[in-house]
């Protein structure tokens, strides 16, 4: 089909609106998957078509002139209004539907599997589709409803939920914590870390009055029940977040070496698209996983007394 000569490329159009809102064509870039040069291209591509200058350009950063200014809060209400008339599209769901979400592996496997038996029990209509990662989702370009994930706060621009409060906790096997009396005796263990949350190990640390401490070795996974599964085979000391890890498959062969109660940590939360809650489906499940969390703290607390 030809393209409509009226009209500017929607590649074009696409890559200045990223550039315009975040001020930098590698920001762009990142966002849109592509090269810094191809955001370039694209800007000058429509910047020809229209024939004039939309951007402002110096060495290291781009901002938006008059022009261009105007053209973004046109084509950002565009973009606005071709996306809430594909959520009402979407909205329109068949019998039997599909809702993506993207969750934490451990959360997954520990909280949300075990519970597929009820979700399907409650809702035969609906068919879940899960994707375990850590990485952040994009909303605006992945073909995602429901995110899961254990952040300090939420990112703007979407709708969340706060599903538990969560809390680090220093875990081991049985045998090991015996070496363990106070936690200056790090200092002669393995520390068991996550690279997704670096910090976590020295923020405990300087919690619990041992800010610096230097283990004797350190050890880095890039994901939770990995880095929970060395622990339990006794290759070291890994940081749990309590009370959810209580709940991993593993958990039996795990202690907590030390008393201390550390608060401040992250917490999960349930993120989507606010236009999505007029799905039905989406909406469901957001109710659902909002009355199973509430049932499971409930449990937790009983357990705790």
């Amino acid at each position: 089909m030809a393209q409509d000569r009226s009209l500017p490329p929607l590649t074009a159009l696409q890559a200045f609106h990223a550039a315009g809102l975040a001020g930098s064509f590698q920001v762009a870039a990142r966002k849109l998957a592509v090269t810094p040069s191809a955001i370039s291209h694209q800007v000058r591509a429509l910047e020809h078509w229209l024939g004039r200058p939309l951007f402002v350009r110096a060495p290291r950063h781009v901002r938006l002139n008059r022009d261009g200014q105007a053209f973004l809060r046109v084509i950002g209400r565009s973009f606005d209004e071709i996306r809430e008339a594909a959520d009402r599209i979407r909205a329109n769901e068949s019998k039997v539907a599909t809702v993506r979400i993207s969750a934490l592996p451990l959360f997954t496997s520990a909280w949300l599997i075990p519970r597929l038996e009820a979700f399907e029990r409650d809702h035969p209509d609906i068919s879940l589709e899960i994707d375990t990662t850590s990485r952040m989702v994009d909303f605006s370009r992945e073909r995602v409803d429901l995110a899961i994930r254990n952040v300090d706060q939420p990112a703007g621009g979407l709708e969340y939920r706060k599903l538990l409060d969560v809390r680090p906790v220093p875990i081991c096997t049985a045998p090991l914590s015996r070496n363990l009396s106070t936690p200056a005796d790090l200092a002669l263990q393995t520390l068991i870390h996550i690279s997704t949350r670096p910090g976590s190990w020295p923020r405990w640390l300087a919690a619990v009055g041992f800010p610096g401490l230097q283990p004797k070795q350190n050890l880095t996974f890039d994901s939770v029940p990995a880095a929970l599964e060395a622990a339990a085979l006794g290759r070291g000391i890994a940081m749990g977040m309590d009370p959810i890890v209580w709940d991993a498959s593993i958990a039996h062969r795990l202690v907590r070496p030390f008393s201390y109660r550390v608060d401040g940590a992250a917490s999960y939360y349930l993120v989507f698209r606010k236009p999505d809650l007029a799905r039905p489906n989406v909406r469901a499940c957001v109710d659902w996983f909002l009355a199973e969390m509430g049932a499971y703290k409930k449990m937790r607390h009983q357990d705790a007394k």
